[in-house]
């Protein structure tokens, strides 16, 4: 063989060997497009940023893959998987003790794809997963107990016009600083937690839909921890995308300190799903440019605010606030906010729905014909302005709160209830209303838990209104325990609002 021709075929040779793979005893493998290449253990880069699935001299997208595995230990400053359009790129992070480290910015796109399984961890100063550009997509998946990513900067998931996501599963951890899903309008970005024992941990901003349609997924027990979160578009000339937040599953929370936002341009669309639950200190829902949803539709489904909920909107299509199944609970004010300068006149309809379910709140403070109590359980504090509950809902004073104020009228219609629960003797209304007070479906009396027996001359006092009272109830039920012998007397409900043990 001609000397040239064995000098070119030796290193071929020797090329395509550090190409395919590393020395057979070292804990980080490479094949394919990867630079640099060589690696060791631990394979520590210096300064040097590592390169998965870019473009050959001529242009052509080509392919890599890296795997980290028994325990073995990479380190980069920066590093980008498959970052050209159509190139592939893969890394795998697998095994207890297995470990990547990036100082820089880890970039995943194209056809890129981060596996963190098995008890594997990775860490990075920010994560960019999909750019910008038509079909580039990026995925990332943390799966299995113990396994975990740490982006200690910003995370940005959906830069591409295709859709880009990550993942966590089955009891995997991630722990982040800024997150952004979704940064662009055409672009698409999903971020999923599912599984028993999945943490999620998020220090700074969390905003679902910063620039286009994003989707946040929790379910199946998993567990998310924001801080002021958001679910909208952050720019206001865009008023198309749509970006949702799913809760569901039984056990899948989310808990969010601060102040919770849903909508504001576009539309923003918090659910609340079978088995679900999310738990926040302050919320508002903006319909400013668009329309912003919170809804608890799902049985056993559960939202828990402890403190006030404000509903800024101006056009809404639908209500803001929407209770249909499971539970919701406002520890302060449920409240309109000033609406938009532009938009005049205001919104056309109620801007909050009770349908079924529970809903508790301290205080309602809404406009005539901002809330629609059309069923489910309602258990109030006070409501400046009237309660109309002539649909098919049921109001209950005294389980959640001791006695129920009303500052206008009170209307009831036939196929609506009022539930009194009583814990003893009293002559303070338990339903007071300062307007006028309408009456017709049914009145149900109960025992609160430990009541004991009633003693003739007892007065429990019912309700008390200051203007007039019209109609009656068309069926009262008084299921309070009494001594032997005794009845109730109800013959002044109507004029004093009470009712009396008498002798039977």
């Amino acid at each position: 063989m001609h000397q040239r021709s064995r000098w070119v075929l030796s290193w071929l040779l020797t090329a395509a060997a550090v190409a395919t793979a590393a020395p057979a005893d070292a804990d980080v493998t490479i094949s394919g497009d990867v630079t640099p290449g060589n690696p060791s253990d631990p394979w520590d880069l210096g300064p040097n940023p590592l390169r998965i699935g870019s473009a050959s001299e001529f242009g052509a997208p080509t392919s890599g893959e890296v795997i980290i595995s028994h325990q073995g230990t990479l380190i980069s400053a920066g590093a980008s998987v498959a970052t050209w359009p159509e190139a592939t790129g893969t890394v795998r992070v697998t095994g207890y003790g297995s470990t990547w480290i990036n100082s820089g910015l880890l970039s995943i796109a194209a056809g890129g794809q981060l596996y963190i399984r098995t008890g594997a961890q990775a860490v990075t100063d920010a994560l960019q997963v999909g750019l910008y550009g038509y079909g580039v997509t990026g995925s990332v998946i943390v799966e299995g107990y113990d396994s975990a990513l740490t982006s200690q900067a910003d995370t940005h998931i959906g830069g591409g016009e295709s859709s880009s996501y990550l993942e966590l599963r089955q009891g995997a951890t991630f722990s982040s600083n800024n997150v952004y899903i979704t940064t662009c309008w055409p672009c698409g970005g999903a971020a999923i937690a599912r599984g028993s024992a999945t943490r999620w941990f998020n220090t700074g901003e969390f905003v679902v839909g910063a620039g286009g349609s994003g989707s946040l997924l929790v379910e199946q027990g998993a567990q998310l921890f924001t801080v002021n979160a958001r679910i909208h578009l952050t720019e206001d000339e865009l008023v198309g995308p749509t970006s949702t937040a799913v809760v569901r599953g039984w056990g899948a929370t989310w808990t969010n300190e601060g102040l919770l936002r849903v909508g504001d341009f576009g539309h923003g669309e918090l659910r609340v799903g079978a088995y679900g639950s999310v738990v926040t200190e302050d919320a508002e829902i903006r319909s400013l440019g668009g329309n912003g949803v919170l809804a608890v539709d799902g049985p056993h489904a559960s939202w828990r605010n402890s403190g006030d909920v404000l509903v800024l909107t101006a056009e809404p299509t639908a209500p803001a606030l929407v209770i249909a199944k499971g539970h919701a609970s406002i520890g302060g004010s449920l409240r309109t906010g000033p609406l938009h300068p532009t938009f005049d006149p205001p919104h056309p309809g109620p801007v909050a729905r009770l349908a079924g379910g529970d809903l508790a709140v301290g205080v309602i403070e809404l406009p005539e014909g901002d809330f629609d109590f059309a069923g489910g359980r309602l258990h109030v504090a006070g409501v400046a302005g009237d309660l109309v509950n002539a649909q098919a809902g049921e109001l209950s004073v005294g389980e959640e709160h001791a006695l129920t104020t009303v500052s206008g009228d009170y209307v009831q219609g036939p196929s609506a209830a009022l539930a009194i629960t009583v814990a003893g003797a009293g002559s303070a209304p338990l339903l007071h209303v300062d307007g006028d007070v309408s009456l017709d479906g049914a009145l149900e009396v109960l025992p609160a838990d430990g009541s004991v027996s009633f003693q003739a001359g007892d007065i429990v006092t019912l309700l008390g209104w200051s203007g007039e009272l019209t109609g009656t109830f068309a069926a009262v039920d008084i299921a309070l325990p009494l001594a032997p012998g005794l009845a109730w007397d109800t013959s002044a409900l109507y004029t004093t609002g009470e009712i009396t043990v008498v002798p039977s």
